[in-house]
């Protein structure tokens, strides 16, 4: 991934990074590109998938339904830190394991 793509994005809706750190389930990462789609989102970032090329799965892909250019164009990167590079605020929600 390009450092300069991430730390100097277009504002607006363009600009708003949606990340899954670790996701298990390839469905979930489809779901989430077709839930970012739906509400006019396009960035997703995706930490150090459990599931090597996940985005790629047939379970993604089918889960993704219509918003195959937003899983296509997700990135994977190793860390959290990588993928807040140039992030000025942030806000998380998950569950506890």
């Amino acid at each position: 991934m390009d450092i300069n793509e991430l730390s100097h994005p277009a504002g607006g809706f363009t600009s708003t990074r949606f990340i899954l750190v670790e996701p298990s389930h390839p469905g979930n990462v489809g779901a989430a590109a077709r839930a970012l789609k739906t509400m006019g989102f396009a960035r997703l970032l995706l930490v150090s998938p459990r599931v090597a090329d996940v985005k790629n799965e047939p379970e993604a892909v089918a889960m993704a339904s219509g918003a195959d250019d937003v899983l296509a164009s997700a990135h994977v990167v190793d860390t959290l830190a990588e993928a807040l590079v140039g992030v000025r605020s942030s806000a998380c929600a998950g569950r506890s394991r």
